[in-house]
């Protein structure tokens, strides 16, 4: 009897509700614990998502040209072609009359005897100078760094405000030709504007074909040297489900697993209290009696 009062004392202690101590009702009501990759698929890093192609496109309509269908880089690498190929037939069709007028086998109303010594020379100076440039920015599109394409395009643009001045100049010569009754000079003067006009328009397609060239590489550096850290960094931290694209982080125990835990340690009677109360309910020895 005395082990049974003690039993009784524990279970009604522990049926008996106390505001320290979360409702059993209320926990049991709770919904099942949801599933494991139902819950990490909540809390997941994204790593697929900070590649190459989501941070920056190579092929976006800002890097074509030509009705967007030649990247600006070929185009450059053509451009540069076709004029080194120009310079050069010009600077020999132009060096084989200079040296013709020179040794005398051509007569004195030539258009190359037009011209002096000095201004031919300063003109092959400048092909020079722009092969130079050139063969630089080939050399710069192929290795893909953008400052040996600066060469080119400040020669360039020096070049287009020659060639604008130059335009002014032939408008300005048209007008005061208008006064004269010379039809064939009023042509010459309009062709030679025409010509001129024609030259500094695709010249100045061609300066901003590269300069978007130049900006192309620069976007690409940017956005390797990102490409770059994030893979660092995922190397250093070693993830472990990288492979799937994602890193699945450690997530705490469910709130439900937490409050079961607590209320059963309530629920379950200790057997340590049971014996103890049942060891104050033992008969008296004889000792004890005297």
């Amino acid at each position: 009897m005395g082990r049974l009062g003690g039993w009784r004392r524990v279970v009604r202690r522990a049926k008996r509700p106390s505001r320290f101590e979360p409702n059993i009702e209320m926990v049991l009501a709770m919904p099942k614990r949801a599933n494991r990759a139902n819950r990490e698929a909540q809390y997941r890093i994204g790593m697929a998502d900070l590649g190459m192609d989501s941070l920056w496109d190579p092929e976006a309509s800002k890097y074509q040209c030509l009705c967007r269908m030649v990247h600006v880089a070929r185009a450059s690498l053509y451009i540069a072609y076709a004029q080194m190929f120009i310079c050069f037939v010009f600077s020999l069709f132009f060096s084989y009359y200079y040296l013709m007028a020179i040794s005398g086998y051509i007569s004195a109303e030539h258009w190359i005897n037009q011209y002096t010594a000095r201004f031919i020379s300063n003109l092959l100076f400048a092909i020079a100078l722009q092969l130079a440039f050139i063969v630089v920015m080939i050399h710069g599109i192929r290795t893909e760094r953008r400052s040996l394409l600066l060469p080119y395009l400040v020669f360039s643009s020096i070049a287009i405000f020659i060639g604008i001045a130059q335009l002014i100049n032939d408008f300005f010569g048209i007008m005061r030709m208008s006064t004269v009754y010379n039809s064939e000079l009023k042509q010459a003067y309009n062709h030679q504007f025409i010509v001129h006009v024609i030259g500094t328009m695709i010249h100045l397609w061609c300066l901003s074909v590269v300069w978007r060239c130049y900006g192309y590489f620069g976007d690409k550096k940017v956005a390797r040297q990102i490409g770059e850290q994030l893979t660092a960094t995922h190397v250093a931290f070693q993830y472990p489900d990288l492979s799937n694209g994602y890193v699945a982080m450690c997530q705490p125990p469910p709130y439900a697993d937490t409050v079961l835990s607590a209320g059963a340690a309530a629920v379950i009677p200790d057997a340590s209290i049971g014996v103890a109360d049942a060891g104050d309910k033992q008969p008296l020895t004889l000792q004890q009696q005297k």
